[in-house]
C-alpha cells in the first residue's frame, strides 16, 4: 500500500536549510530516481556525478556556482533539494524584458519520489530558494524545465506568477523547455 505523501511528510518533520558536504552522497537514491534518459529510461550516471560536483561547489558548463537548499527529516534523511544561480545565456535571451542582473535561475529541483506530488516538500524548498535569492537582492526567480520533468510543470504553474512559453529545443530535438517567472 502506497503511503500518502502529505501524511508521510508530516511524520518526518521536514526542515529546509543549506546543503552540507555530508548530505551529498545521501542524494544518490533521489538522483537515480530522476536523472534518466527521457527516451530510454536509463540512469545517467555522468549527469548524476556532475550534479554532485555542483553540490561540492564545482562550476557548471556556464561557469556558475550553484547554491543549494536541502529538505531533511528530523533524523537527517535527505528528502530533496533545489539550487539556484545566475541565469544561463538561453534564459537571458528568453527573459529579455526583465532586469536579468536581478534574477536568479532555479536549478536541480529534486524530491524523493515517495514524497513527490503532494507532500509539500517541493513547496518548502521553493520558498527556501525564493527567500535566499531575495536576500541576495534578486527581484525574480526564473525557471525552465525540459520534457524529462513534465510531471513537475503543474507545480511551477501553481508556484509562479506566470508561465513564459518555451525555449525551443533547449534539450535538443523534441526537447523544448517550458519557462516560468516568479516575482520575489
Amino acid at each position: 500500500m502506497q503511503r500518502n505523501p502529505k501524511e508521510l511528510a508530516q511524520q518526518l518533520h521536514i526542515e529546509v536549510g543549506p546543503l552540507v558536504e555530508s548530505d551529498i552522497e545521501k542524494f544518490d537514491p533521489i538522483l537515480r530516481q530522476h536523472i534518466k534518459d527521457r527516451k530510454t529510461g536509463e540512469i545517467l550516471q555522468g549527469e548524476i556525478a556532475s550534479i554532485k560536483g555542483y553540490m561540492r561547489g564545482e562550476k557548471d558548463e556556464y561557469g556558475r556556482v550553484r547554491k543549494y537548499v536541502v529538505a531533511k527529516s528530523s533524523d537527517g534523511r535527505v528528502i530533496g533539494c533545489m539550487a539556484y544561480s545566475t541565469p544561463d545565456s538561453d534564459m537571458v535571451n528568453h527573459f529579455n524584458d526583465i532586469n536579468i542582473s536581478q534574477s536568479a535561475e532555479l536549478l536541480n529541483a529534486f524530491v524523493d519520489s515517495e514524497l513527490f506530488r503532494g507532500g509539500g516538500v517541493g513547496r518548502q524548498l521553493f520558498e527556501g530558494i525564493c527567500n535566499s535569492a531575495k536576500q541576495e537582492g534578486n527581484q525574480y526567480l526564473i525557471i525552465h524545465s525540459g520534457p524529462r520533468y513534465k510531471l513537475s510543470w503543474p507545480f511551477y504553474d501553481k508556484m509562479c506568477d506566470e508561465n513564459r512559453g518555451f525555449i525551443i529545443e533547449k534539450y535538443g530535438k523534441d526537447g523544448d523547455a517550458y519557462t516560468w517567472l516568479k516575482r520575489l
